[in-house]
């Protein structure tokens, strides 16, 4: 009897242990763009998990960087800065807009980074690419949320249709 229920725990032990070990990280980012017509502004909040931000960063620009909570390195906040560059746009009436990176923050295992593009005029459709971490995850999906005019449109990005049009 003694032998069968080590049999059974040992057999329980590996199955289990085999599903964890396929288990499958999830890549996403989620980010919120709403307009703002009496300070005419895009005010846009993009959330990643800061393992998945930080690895971006070491393997990009520095490898030693680090995103601590509590410390605000100002090199990483210009490496933020500039990948976002490098990776996010908004296109409005066929002009790409330009954003200003304004902080972040830390909640739980996120990072909250909030940017701003300023002289935004009233328009009807906005263009939006997001390859934020496809360099890096080849399975990442961005999720993106524009409101305007209390209407909120949402589009779904991956590296392979990183960019779509919302028309309000």
């Amino acid at each position: 009897m003694k032998l069968i229920r080590i049999t059974f725990l040992f057999t329980l032990i590996i199955s289990f242990s085999s599903f964890t070990t396929s288990a499958h990280k999830y890549y996403m980012s989620v980010t919120d763009i709403e307009y703002v017509p009496q300070k005419k502004s895009l005010q846009i909040v993009s959330r990643i998990f800061v393992d998945d931000l930080e690895k971006l960063l070491q393997t990009r620009y520095d490898d030693s960087a680090q995103l601590i909570k509590g410390q605000n390195n100002p090199e990483n906040n210009e490496y933020i800065k500039k990948y976002f560059q490098d990776k996010f746009e908004i296109i409005i009436k066929n002009k790409q807009l330009s954003l200003n990176f304004i902080g972040k923050r830390y909640e739980d295992d996120m990072i909250i980074c909030y940017f701003e593009a300023v002289n935004v005029e009233n328009f009807k459709s906005i263009t939006i690419s997001n390859l934020v971490l496809t360099d890096l995850f080849e399975d990442q999906k961005n999720l993106v949320h524009v409101k305007k005019d209390e209407r909120t449109e949402s589009i779904m990005l991956i590296k392979d249709k990183p960019k779509d049009t919302i028309k309000f």
